[in-house]
């Protein structure tokens, strides 16, 4: 396959159990683009038939078209193929989170160099914890949970310090009407609340505050946290409102959690000033050694 209607492909990128993106460009308006298409590779014992899958695939296109947000993906179009597979495009991205922070992975180390775990500075931590949330925040307005937060979903407009974009709406919950999904969660684990593991059907807000809790732990340690004893204990030398926030985001009780994105935003606004700004540089003048004081006219 050379093309999606129009759109001509460079390069497909992601495989996942229902769809296939594509870097593709635009013959029209002559810039990239990125294409989702509707792919199933639905199995007789898989835990949703095509139906389903294809409802969530359109759940997922008009809950993103849904909104005029900096900080949310857009969906330029929504079109189907002659063979009756539904596709949709979106802007192009330079990259994904994992760019900037590595893959989380049991043998990090047999990892190359670039893909390896690793921890941001501070102040791009901030930053993105700051942009995701505020796009969670506009799902949870509208009575959505996003399910699904991690940072495959942020997407970059740029490779080096590029504005985050929130993505990966496939199994978002809606205020009401939802498609049909398994009780039990069949997605990624690492960021998933407890209550999400177990009842995926009827998570609130705080589920997607949890996943915050554990982002804001993995992009200032460069490391999962360890829930097994209880909430995300970052360690000390970070500020305190952020230990505070880590712990209190992945609580196993949603009911101690914030209650919302906007929440979460508003207790990363009490970080204080001097833990992110920039070191002083001092000047100090160089003084030349060894200089020879000018002689005095000789007389004779």
């Amino acid at each position: 396959m050379e093309r999606i209607g129009k759109y001509v492909i460079h390069k497909a990128v992601v495989a996942s159990g229902y769809a296939r993106i594509f870097f593709c460009h635009d013959p029209d308006l002559q810039i990239p683009v990125a294409i989702k298409l509707f792919n199933p590779r639905a199995a007789d014992d898989g835990p949703m038939s095509v139906p389903q899958l294809l409802a969530r695939f359109q759940i997922e296109a008009r809950a993103l078209a849904s909104f005029d947000h900096p900080q949310i993906i857009a969906v330029k179009t929504m079109e189907t193929l002659p063979d009756g597979r539904p596709f949709f495009v979106m802007p192009y991205m330079a990259a994904a989170l994992p760019h900037e922070i590595g893959h989380d992975h049991p043998a990090s180390a047999d990892l190359p160099e670039s893909e390896r775990p690793r921890r941001l500075p501070l102040v791009r931590a901030l930053t993105v914890l700051r942009q995701s949330s505020a796009a969670l925040m506009a799902l949870h307005r509208r009575g959505m949970v996003h399910r699904s937060l991690q940072p495959s979903c942020l997407l970059l407009t740029a490779r080096e310090n590029g504005q985050v974009r929130l993505g990966g709406f496939s199994t978002v919950r809606l205020p009401e009407r939802n498609a049909p999904m398994p009780d039990r969660w069949i997605g990624n684990t690492d960021y998933c609340a407890p209550e999400q593991r177990d009842n995926a059907t009827s998570v609130g807000p705080q589920a997607d505050v949890f996943s915050l809790g554990v982002l804001l732990y993995r992009l200032l340690s460069g490391e999962l946290p360890d829930l097994s004893a209880g909430a995300a204990a970052l360690p000390g030398k970070h500020a305190a409102v952020l230990v505070d926030l880590a712990a209190q985001a992945t609580d196993p009780d949603p009911g101690k959690r914030p209650a919302h994105a906007g929440a979460f935003l508003q207790a990363l606004g009490q970080v204080p000033a001097e833990a992110v700004a920039k070191p002083k540089v001092s000047v100090v003048p160089i003084r030349r050694t060894g200089a020879h004081r000018p002689r005095a006219p000789n007389p004779g």
